[in-house]
């Protein structure tokens, strides 16, 4: 099962990963992120760089990876998200059969997403990529600079990553990422904090999965404010169900005795 590892650098990442990397003002982005992309050589991985504003490999060949960046050519102009997903798929492909390891990407979100971009738009690109990666001889940093991107968008885009790389102030209380199809690790927290964000997540995956199943081993706590977004979100969606399997004792006894244990709630605790 695919699980969350301790990242504390680019240095750590491994295949099968997606990491949020969000870049402090005073970090030296291009120092960080040809590091990461060196590793990558060392190791016989092909290199993908979407969306950089610097030359963080400005030796990149075809021989060697791909440099996909649409503000180059036309100013302005931002990668599209959807096209993301596409491109990694097919180049996590072509890279195997080329002879290489894994495919390494990094993706520069200031240039990727469009101004102005939701909460909702960022889970919904995320988990996509997520579930994608977790199935794929595929390493993906998403880089988010701190300063581009509102508060609740760093947020969402650190709560659907497996692993998160920069500010503690900018961890995460959960995570949510692919285990499987139609299948979710849940991990942490979720409580008062970061219940727009869980409401964000869980509502984005049910308006395409009938059945919901939350993989709870790594959950800590969800509180009175989680566990009503969890009911929010199932009511949405009429028909729909969630299903939370192997959640600890206190989950479970804060479930029963808040009456969330009642077969009219569309979410329900499974072993």
């Amino acid at each position: 099962m695919r699980i969350t590892r301790s990242v504390a650098s680019l240095s750590q990442v491994e295949v099968g990963d997606h990491v949020c990397w969000a870049v402090p003002p005073q970090d030296d982005f291009k120092r960080t992120a040809r590091g990461y992309l060196s590793d990558g050589t060392d190791l016989g991985d092909k290199i993908m760089v979407v969306g950089s504003r610097s030359p963080v490999w400005p030796e990149l060949g075809p021989a060697r990876g791909l440099l996909v960046d649409p503000g180059s050519a036309r100013p302005g102009v931002r990668w599209d998200a959807d096209a993301l997903v596409s491109l990694v798929r097919q180049e996590a492909e072509t890279a195997g059969r080329q002879g290489f390891r894994a495919l390494r990407v990094l993706a520069h979100m200031d240039r990727i997403w469009p101004s102005g971009i939701t909460p909702e738009q960022v889970a919904d690109q995320e988990l996509r990529l997520d579930a994608l990666i977790g199935g794929s001889a595929a390493m993906v940093v998403c880089a988010y600079t701190a300063s581009e991107f509102a508060p609740d968008v760093l947020e969402q885009a650190a709560s659907v990553h497996p692993h998160f790389v920069g500010r503690s102030s900018l961890m995460p209380s959960f995570r949510m990422f692919s285990a499987a199809e139609d299948r979710w690790n849940l991990s942490g927290v979720v409580d008062a904090d970061g219940a727009g964000a869980f409401l964000t997540a869980v509502t984005g995956l049910l308006r395409t999965t009938p059945t919901l199943r939350l993989c709870c081993d790594g959950l800590e706590l969800m509180d009175a404010v989680g566990m009503q977004m969890l009911a929010k979100a199932a009511g949405a969606f009429p028909g729909r169900r969630i299903l939370l399997e192997r959640a600890n004792s206190t989950v479970r006894r804060c479930w029963t005795l808040l009456g969330y244990d009642d077969p009219s709630v569309p979410a329900e605790l499974v072993p």
